[in-house]
C-alpha cells in the first residue's frame, strides 16, 4: 500500500466525504502518496485543495458506469499514478470507480461500507461485491450485520472485517476554540449536530423540548446542520411555540468550538453506520444521550460515559437530560470517561495499524 486514491463522486458534504478527506490527510501525513478523484464542483474538491491533497475531477453521474470512455479514462488515471489501493464508500461509486479500478489492475479495491442498511442482492451488486471489490470493510458491527443480510450466501463472513472510523485526536485537540456564540446565561445548553434529514431524527428533539419545558427545566437547544427538512423542522418548532428554546444554527465548519460551548449532547439519530458527531462530542467531554439503536452501543457504554434510551421513549430521554443538567459533578465525571473511551477505541494511529495489517 503506497499509492492511495479515494474515489468520491458526491457533490454535497456529508459524513462519507468528511471521512474520505480526513483519511486522505492522515495517510498523507504517514508518507503515503495520496490522490482524490471527485466530481467537478463538489465540496470535497474545494476542501481537498485547501489541505494540499492532489485532486483530479471528472463529470460523474449515476449512469457514468455505463460509459466505456469514462471507465477507460479512470482506468488510465489509476495506471498512470500506479494506484495500488482504491477506497470507495458509496454504492454509486462502486460501479464506476470499482469497474475502472478492476480494469486498471488495482490490487486493493476497498469498499468502506458506512450505511447500516442492507444492500439489494441483484446481479450487478453480486458481481461488484464478489468479483470487483477485494476488501469489503464495514465501519461497525451493526453495519456489518446489515451488509451481510442478503450476502451471506455470496461472501465469506471471515473476509468482511470491521474497521471503525479513525479520528486524529491530536489534530482535533490542536484546533483553536473560537469565541462561543451559543450561550444561555444560567440555562443548560443542549447541542445536536447532523444533517437535517429523516435519519437524524431531529423531530424528536422538538418532543424532548416540550417535555423539558413542562418540567420547568431552564435550557436552550442548538441544532447545527442543514438539509432538506430544515423548513419542516422550523415549522414544527414554531407550531409548538419553541422558538425561544430551540435554534436552528445551520451549517458550521467549526464544529469543535460549538461542541466545546455546550453542556451535553443529544443525539436522536435513527440509524448510524458510525456516529462520528457523537464521537467528536465525547472527545470534547460532552456526555451523549442517544437512542439504543444501530452502532450507538458500540460507542457509548450506558451509564458510564453516556446514556442509551429505548426508541422512542422521550420521557426516559428527558429523564437522563434532566439528570445530567442538574448534576454537574456527575456530568463532568462521565464526560472525562467519554473522552478516554473514544481516544482508546478510535484513535487514528490504532485504526491506521488495522488498515496496514489488512492491506499490506
Amino acid at each position: 500500500m503506497k499509492n492511495i486514491c479515494f474515489f468520491n463522486s458526491t457533490l454535497f458534504w456529508g459524513g462519507g466525504e468528511k471521512s474520505h478527506l480526513e483519511y486522505a490527510i492522515n495517510f498523507q501525513q504517514h508518507k503515503y502518496q495520496v490522490y482524490i478523484v471527485a466530481s467537478s464542483g463538489s465540496v470535497l474538491e474545494s476542501k481537498s485543495r485547501e489541505f494540499g491533497i492532489r485532486v483530479d475531477t471528472y463529470k460523474i453521474s449515476n449512469l457514468s458506469f455505463l460509459n466505456p470512455f469514462k471507465i477507460n479514462a479512470l482506468a488510465e488515471f489509476f495506471r498512470s499514478k500506479n494506484i495500488d489501493t482504491l477506497f470507495l464508500n458509496s454504492s454509486p461509486d462502486l460501479k464506476l470507480g470499482g469497474l475502472a479500478a478492476q480494469k486498471a489492475g488495482v490490487k486493493n479495491i476497498v469498499y468502506m461500507r458506512g450505511l447500516a442498511v442492507p444492500i439489494k442482492s441483484n446481479a450487478l451488486n453480486r458481481y461488484l461485491l464478489t468479483k470487483v471489490i477485494t476488501h469489503p470493510v464495514p465501519n461497525s458491527l451493526d453495519t456489518r450485520k446489515a451488509f451481510l443480510t442478503h450476502f451471506k450466501p455470496h461472501l465469506n463472513e471471515s473476509n468482511v472485517p470491521v474497521i471503525y472510523r479513525g479520528i486524529n485526536f491530536e489534530e482535533w485537540d490542536s484546533r483553536p476554540v473560537g469565541t462561543s456564540d451559543f450561550s444561555g446565561n444560567d440555562k443548560i445548553i443542549l447541542g445536536n449536530v447532523g444533517r437535517l434529514v429523516e435519519q437524524k431524527g431531529q423531530k424528536h428533539l422538538v418532543e424532548l423540548a416540550n417535555i423539558l419545558r413542562e418540567r420547568k427545566l431552564s435550557f436552550k437547544l442548538y441544532i447545527v446542520g442543514s438539509g432538506p427538512l430544515e423548513n419542516n423542522l422550523q415549522k414544527l418548532i414554531q407550531e409548538n411555540g419553541l422558538e425561544n428554546l430551540i435554534e436552528l444554527v445551520g451549517f458550521k465548519s467549526d464544529v469543535k468550538s460549538f461542541l466545546n460551548s455546550i453542556d451535553l449532547f443529544v443525539f436522536p439519530s435513527l440509524w448510524e453506520g458510525f456516529g462520528n458527531a457523537m464521537v467528536e462530542a465525547m472527545a470534547e467531554k460532552k456526555v451523549p444521550v442517544a437512542f439504543k439503536l444501530t452502532s450507538n452501543p458500540e460507542i457509548v457504554e450506558n451509564g458510564e460515559n453516556g446514556f442509551l434510551i429505548d426508541y422512542a421513549d422521550m420521557n426516559a430521554f428527558a429523564d437522563k437530560v434532566e439528570f445530567l443538567a442538574t448534576q454537574p459533578e456527575k456530568r463532568k465525571e462521565m464526560g472525562e470517561r467519554a473522552r478516554e473511551a473514544v481516544i482508546q477505541k478510535f484513535s487514528f494511529d490504532k485504526i491506521m495499524g488495522e488498515w496496514q495489517k489488512l492491506l499490506d
